[in-house]
């Protein structure tokens, strides 16, 4: 056998298209059909497969391949938007799409052996064994990157994913898949018999798709929310050319646009909580460290208490957090600060979910890589309590999600248990892209998506401040409203919104996951089982 049979996979264009529709599910295309149809051709490709070990081999090669044009396709901008900083770009964006590729390879030969050593019917397994790669992507301990997952594809079309609060975005993904895999079989259907096979496999994408539907319209319709926090949102829109070469130029860019920003809002707005970007503060440690000793980025809090003084507002900003270990030694956080009239800082948020190699090079004790430019050595946050604050309606609580951390619905659901009323993004997205139209990456408008995803998986509304934007309101429906121009400085005062009470995935995670999990270890043990099971020939006579 050659190379290029290994690598290549026969039929190889039905791979292409389907990799190709894949992207343009995702933002910023969000093409609402191609969610329903992009797996169809490598559905159709994988069930033109012949049974047996060959087969196998040829769906592990065909689903390394369309996984390589999906993931290329979606996360690009991991290499885009880095090489402007440091080769190991190409590293940070070569290992998740090599680890997921992999992932999605076996899940295709595991589709197979369900198939065929069996009988599994497609409509089954490959939901299955779908969602299991999301799965996977999402507990791979250091290196989870659960980013764009197929559900978080419908994040544009809220009206038709309400039923995320029963089963999260991973259990859309299932939803999603079981729907291609309908629409493959009526094809396959009608190339083989005509239209009046169609029939079954038609019948059954109706009935799969008008039961989640009709519960988000439903939804969408009686849902009651109500105003729970008064936010002022700020979007400095300092460059990260001028963070990485000048920090303190950066801060002080960042102070003169905020207090342009807001200028028109003291005596005129009622705000409960001003809302600022991570790392706003760069370069100086933020917080108190006794032990040095060390009073902490006075100026900066100085500057904090004034913008809470002068709104008559709570304050939450993200800056450069450390914990004290002693003896001269201490550990770096990306955190967020909230600051209280009259008490200064009452509550950091060190970040739990940090990027690899940019936040935290994975499986190794930080500052390790301290003296190597661009690989961080950031702590791991511990999880928090919301933050409670005052507001005209008697209080509320939030929770926050630093940048990337709005991927990890895991993280909502813990705030939303323990009496979030909303939840606070603050975010840095000028890596992903630069002002020219040409140069802006897709994260720019893939990253707040997610936050669309959390807001309905929990019923709670988001207020998100980001750098250079997005900046924007997101309701407990899903809907977004004052979002902002990318690369432009901006501020907006609004309203976030709740509800009462917990959904179903707040109450019980990711069951389709978990079942599909288990459902795929005991397909494989099975599968396996079967295959060392020696055929025993016919007696003869009979």
């Amino acid at each position: 056998m050659n190379w290029r049979a290994r690598v290549v996979p026969e039929r190889a264009g039905l791979l292409l298209a389907g990799g190709a529709l894949m992207g343009l599910a995702h933002p910023p295309f969000h093409l609402l059909v191609t969610s329903f149809v992009a797996l169809v051709p490598f559905i159709v490709w994988l069930e033109g497969l012949p049974p047996g070990a060959e087969g196998r081999r040829q769906a592990r090669v065909g689903g390394f391949f369309f996984g390589l044009i999906y993931y290329t396709l979606v996360l690009y901008w991991l290499f885009v938007a880095l090489v402007f900083y440091t080769w190991l770009a190409l590293l940070a964006f070569l290992a998740p799409i090599l680890i997921m590729m992999v992932i999605l390879s076996w899940a295709s030969a595991g589709i197979h052996m369900a198939r065929h050593r069996l009988g599994w019917p497609l409509y089954l397994a490959f939901p299955v064994f779908w969602t299991v790669v999301e799965v996977l992507r999402a507990n791979l301990l250091d290196i989870s990157f659960p980013w764009m997952q197929f559900g978080d594809s419908l994040s544009g079309y809220p009206m038709l994913v309400g039923a995320a609060d029963l089963v999260g975005s991973r259990g859309l993904s299932f939803w999603l898949a079981a729907a291609n895999t309908l629409i493959a079989l009526g094809f396959l259907a009608f190339r083989a018999r005509g239209w009046r096979a169609v029939r079954g496999p038609a019948l059954g994408l109706l009935i799969t798709l008008a039961g989640p539907i009709g519960y988000s319209v439903v939804r969408w319709e009686t849902l009651e929310t109500r105003p729970v926090a008064r936010v002022g949102v700020v979007q400095p829109n300092v460059p990260q050319h001028l963070r990485e070469a000048d920090a303190a130029a950066a801060t002080d860019s960042a102070l003169r646009a905020t207090g342009t920003l807001i200028s028109p809002w003291p005596g005129r707005e009622n705000i409960d909580l001003a809302l600022f970007p991570e790392t706003m503060f760069r370069g100086t440690i933020f917080n108190p460290m006794p032990s040095f000793p060390y009073a902490g980025w006075l100026e900066a809090h100085a500057w904090v208490e004034g913008i809470g003084d002068a709104l008559d507002a709570e304050v939450a900003v993200g800056g450069i957090g450390a914990r004290d270990l002693g003896d001269e030694r201490y550990q770096l956080f990306n955190s967020a600060f909230h600051f209280r009239a009259g008490e200064g800082i009452v509550n950091r948020y060190d970040k739990r979910f940090l990027v690899p190699l940019v936040e935290r090079v994975p499986f190794v004790p930080p500052r390790w890589f301290q003296r190597i430019p661009y690989m961080g050595d950031f702590g791991v946050g511990e999880l928090q309590p919301p933050i409670e604050i005052s507001t005209e309606e008697g209080g509320a609580a939030y929770g926050t999600m630093i940048c990337y951390e709005s991927i990890f619905s895991p993280l909502a659901r813990h705030y939303r248990r323990n009496g979030a009323d909303f939840l606070v993004n603050i975010s840095n997205d000028s890596w992903f892209g630069r002002d020219a139209w040409w140069s802006r990456s897709s994260a720019l408008w893939q990253h707040p998506a997610h936050l669309v995803m959390r807001s309905i998986e929990t019923r709670m509304g988001a207020a998100r401040s980001a750098n250079t934007g997005l900046s924007l309101i997101v309701d407990p429906r899903g809907r977004v409203s004052h979002r902002t121009e990318l690369f432009e400085p901006a501020a907006f005062v609004a309203d976030v919104s709740t509800t009462d009470g917990l959904t179903a995935y707040v109450r019980f995670g990711d069951v389709v996951g978990t079942a599909s999990a288990l459902a795929a270890i005991l397909a494989l043990c099975a599968s396996i089982w079967k295959g060392r099971t020696p055929v025993r020939p016919a007696d003869e006579g009979r």
